[in-house]
């Protein structure tokens, strides 16, 4: 992205966040790099295969940072790597009960 479009997308969400509440929780569903491929890989879209590996690791790594550098709200991460929402309801129940004891 050019500065250009980068000061333009950065006044748009200044502009706009200015309008809306805050969220009371921010929730981060994480994953690997070999488990986001693989679901990928699952999923079978085709417009998910042109996806380049760097560029997912990349937005991991990002993510991350800006998951970490959040002070102005509460967060969690959620590891997903082990995860299926449609498998493991006992797992989901527990998020579930950790989201209302937070907010």
């Amino acid at each position: 992205m050019d500065k250009r479009d980068w000061d333009t997308y950065s006044d748009l969400f200044s502009n706009m966040t200015q309008f809306i509440r805050k969220p009371d929780l921010i929730i981060y569903l994480k994953a690997d790099l070999n488990v986001l491929l693989e679901r990928i890989q699952n999923r079978d879209r085709e417009y998910e295969t042109e996806i380049d590996p760097k560029y997912l690791e990349q937005l991991n790594g990002l993510y991350d940072s800006w998951v970490n550098s959040i002070n102005w709200t509460k967060t969690m991460v959620i590891d997903t790597n082990k995860f299926n929402i449609y498998k493991d309801k006992e797992k989901l129940d527990e998020i579930l009960n950790d989201i209302e004891a937070i907010i």
